[in-house]
């Protein structure tokens, strides 16, 4: 967990976006338990509570990311479209909102953004939401702003709150998982806990300029069949592993695609989508792992899968 804090006496502010989301509310969570006030850009009405404030807006709304940033030291940019009907939305929201959320905060002296990117940034060619993630990264890198900024690309994120895991928690009751690409296929991951609390670290501006990686500290990442395990150990025969080659993948993501043009409606599983699950390696980098003397994850894989099926229990979807 993050140790950075702030004192009662110097206590900063910290203003987010995405904070209704899944990672968005472990942030808020971590950033109030470091001793900061929190802002909270919102779409919708929240209910209070002691130490944030909600404004209300999204990203087009200069008036909102004005009051947002408006006193703020800290700006941390989670908020972005994972699924969308054609690359230009894409665009439209993850590059263009964050040009202007990073000009309102440039006018309001904000001094640190922290920007929530993607791993998909790294292989910008094979999907529109990866080539929008890194086109947002050159909003920050292509101009000198008058704050210092962190940008970091997160895993694949799990952790209470997250219903992407339980997808794949009842498939293991059917012993058969698909597999997009390959049974081989290598990736990270992160407790939403910890990736919250990584924020928290890279809030205090010393990693400026730079654009990272974080992961639980698994070097290598997994597999889909170690997922399996770590997550239905107790059964005798592990689960079938059936790889779903791009072929397949990416036609139903076609079809798919088409659908949703007709009924408009994005989805998440294109064929954009299919390139990007498929690709053989989305581990971290040893070269863009950030070296924080303040932070360290908390969970790995068995300990974080465990918090998460308990709060599915706990909330009536297990």
């Amino acid at each position: 967990m993050a140790k950075t804090s702030a004192s009662k006496g110097d206590q900063k502010t910290v203003a987010l976006t995405g904070a209704t989301g899944f990672l968005g509310g472990h942030a808020v969570d971590c950033y109030l338990e470091a001793g900061y006030k929190v802002k909270a850009l919102t779409r919708r009405h929240q209910a209070a509570r002691d130490g944030v404030t909600w404004v209300s807006g999204d990203l087009d709304d200069d008036t909102a990311l004005k009051a947002l940033c408006d006193g703020t030291d800290v700006l941390v940019h989670i908020a972005g479209l994972t699924k969308a009907l054609n690359r230009d939305i894409f665009f439209d929201v993850n590059v263009g909102g964050t040009k202007r959320l990073m000009e309102i905060a440039a006018k309001a002296g904000v001094g640190h953004v922290v920007h929530v990117s993607s791993m998909a940034a790294r292989e910008p060619m094979l999907s529109h939401y990866g080539a929008s993630k890194r086109a947002s990264e050159l909003v920050l890198t292509a101009r000198n702003w008058p704050f210092t900024w962190t940008i970091v690309r997160p895993p694949a994120i799990y952790g209470p709150g997250d219903k992407e895991i339980l997808k794949l928690f009842k498939a293991l009751k059917y012993r058969l998982l698909p597999a997009p690409g390959s049974r081989h296929n290598r990736f990270a991951m992160i407790h939403g806990r910890d990736m919250a609390s990584a924020l928290v670290a890279l809030s205090d501006g010393k990693n400026k300029s730079a654009v990272l990686e974080l992961d639980d500290g698994k070097s290598g990442g997994y597999t889909l069949a170690d997922v399996a395990e770590a997550l239905g150990g107790k059964h005798d025969k592990p689960p079938f592993i059936l790889p779903i080659p791009f072929p397949i993948l990416g036609l139903i993501g076609f079809i798919n695609g088409l659908i949703a043009t007709i009924i408009r409606r994005p989805v998440m599983l294109t064929m954009s989508t299919a390139r990007y699950l498929c690709h053989k390696d989305w581990t971290v980098r040893n070269a863009r792992r950030p070296h924080l003397t303040n932070w360290a994850p908390q969970y790995d894989l068995k300990a974080g899968l465990k918090s998460t099926i308990d709060w599915y229990r706990k909330n009536g979807l297990l």
